[in-house]
C-alpha cells in the first residue's frame, strides 16, 4: 500500500468515512507505514504491515503482526475479555476495521500529542516529576494487570502465539549479542552473548502471560487526560520480562542521554513508579511470575542494540561511536546486567 491507495482503501472499507485531505506519513512508524488521515467529524490512522521492518527491508517481519495488534485492541476493547485491564488514564485505541488479507489496520486517531519520549525531553519544569509519577504508576498498574488476568490461560495462549516476532527478535537482537559486546570492547563478550542467545532460545518456548511486547517510549502518547498505548504487533504470549524489562531499560536510557537534570529525574522516577506498581499489582496472585535474572540479561540486549546495534539510528546514541564515552558507559551497564543478573535483583524486586 502507498499514499494513493489510502483514501479509495478507506472508502471501500469505512464508508461512512468521508475524508477532506491526504493522507500525512507520520514519521514515528519505523516497523510499518502509517498515515494520518483528516476527516470531516474525526480523523483515522491507517497502519500497513510490508513482511519486512518498513525502515530496514533487510530484516524480514511476518506480516500478520498486524492481525496479532488487531486482536488486541479489539480484546482490550470496550467490548473484548480484557475491557476491565484498560482505564480513562491507560488504554490502547479503538480498533476501527481490519483486514487480514492486506495486513492493513484502520484505528482511531489519537490526536497529535506528544510520544513519552518527547514529552520527556520537552520537559522544563521541576513539576513535571509529579505527573511523571502518575504516569510511571499508570502504566506499571496496567502491565501488571494485562499479565494477572491472562497467567496460564490456554483461552489467551493460542491466539497469541506470536512466534514469528520472537524468531526475529532471536535473530536480531539476542543472537547478536556477543558481537554488540565485541564492538563495545567487553572482553568476555562471547560468554556473554552465549547466555543472552540462551534466553533468546527460551523465549521461543511457551510463555505464561499476555505481553504488550513494544514496551518503549514511542509507543506511549501522553494526552491530556492520560496515556495511550499504541503498536501492539509485537504482543505475545509470552514472558512478562519482556514488558517490564524492556521499559525499564529505555528509562535507563532516557535518563541517562537526558538534556538536563529534571528530565533524568522524571525519566528515573517513571522507572520507579512502574516497577512498584507493577509489583503491587502481582505480589497476592503472582509473585514469582517475573524472573528477575532473564530481565536483568533483557535489559542489558536492550541496551545493546540501542546503543551499539541494528537500532541505534534515529535514537537516544545515533551517530555515535562505539568509543564515545556515553556509549561505553550504556554499554558496560548493559554487561554487567548480563554478567551478574542476581547482582541486579533489587532493580526487580520490593525496595
Amino acid at each position: 500500500m502507498n499514499r494513493d491507495d489510502v483514501v479509495p482503501y478507506l472508502r471501500d472499507r469505512l464508508p461512512d468515512f468521508a475524508p477532506t485531505d491526504l493522507p500525512v506519513r507520520l514519521p514515528e512508524g519505523n516497523l510499518n507505514r502509517v498515515w494520518r488521515v483528516p476527516g470531516r467529524d474525526r480523523s483515522v490512522i491507517v497502519k500497513h504491515a510490508p513482511p519486512y521492518v518498513a525502515t530496514d527491508p533487510d530484516i524480514p517481519l511476518d506480516p500478520s503482526r498486524l492481525h496479532v495488534e488487531a486482536q488486541c485492541l479489539q480484546t482490550l476493547g470496550p467490548e473484548g475479555k480484557l475491557r476491565d485491564v484498560p482505564g480513562p488514564d491507560v488504554r490502547p485505541p479503538r480498533a476501527l476495521d481490519v483486514n487480514p488479507e492486506a495486513h492493513v489496520l484502520v484505528m482511531e486517531d489519537i490526536g497529535k500529542v506528544p510520544t513519552l519520549g518527547r514529552w520527556l525531553r520537552e520537559a522544563r519544569e521541576k513539576a513535571v516529576t509529579d505527573r511523571a509519577l502518575r504516569i510511571g504508576h499508570a502504566l506499571g498498574a496496567f502491565i501488571g494487570r494485562l499479565h494477572r488476568r491472562t497467567v496460564d490461560d490456554a483461552g489467551f495462549a493460542e491466539p497469541f502465539n506470536n512466534r514469528p516476532v520472537q524468531e526475529t527478535r532471536h535473530a536480531v537482537q539476542y543472537q547478536a549479542v556477543g558481537d554488540l559486546l565485541a564492538r563495545g570492547g567487553i572482553s568476555d563478550a562471547e560468554a556473554l552473548g552465549a547466555r543472552a542467545e540462551a534466553l533468546g532460545t527460551r523465549l521461543l518456548q511457551p510463555g505464561r502471560c499476555l505481553t504488550m511486547g513494544d514496551l518503549w517510549p514511542p509507543s506511549v502518547l501522553v494526552t491530556a487526560d492520560g496515556v495511550r498505548l499504541i503498536d501492539w504487533e509485537f504482543a505475545h504470549y509470552g514472558q512478562p520480562m519482556q514488558d517490564v524489562a524492556h521499559f525499564a531499560a529505555h528509562l535507563w536510557m532516557q535518563a541517562h542521554r537526558a538534556p538536563s537534570e529534571t528530565v533524568a529525574t522524571a525519566a528515573t522516577r517513571i522507572r520507579q513508579a512502574f516497577l512498584a506498581a507493577y509489583r503491587n499489582v502481582l505480589v497476592a496472585e503472582a509473585p514469582d511470575l517475573l524472573d528477575p535474572v532473564d530481565a536483568s540479561i533483557h535489559f542489558g540486549a536492550e541496551i545493546l542494540v540501542r546503543t551499539v546495534g541494528r537500532f541505534q539510528e534515529g535514537y537516544l546514541y545515533d551517530g555515535l561511536s562505539p568509543d564515545e564515552t556515553a556509549v561505553q558507559e550504556a554499554v558496560r551497564s548493559a554487561a554487567r546486567h548480563i554478567r551478574e543478573p542476581r547482582g541486579a535483583l533489587r532493580m526487580w524486586s520490593p525496595e
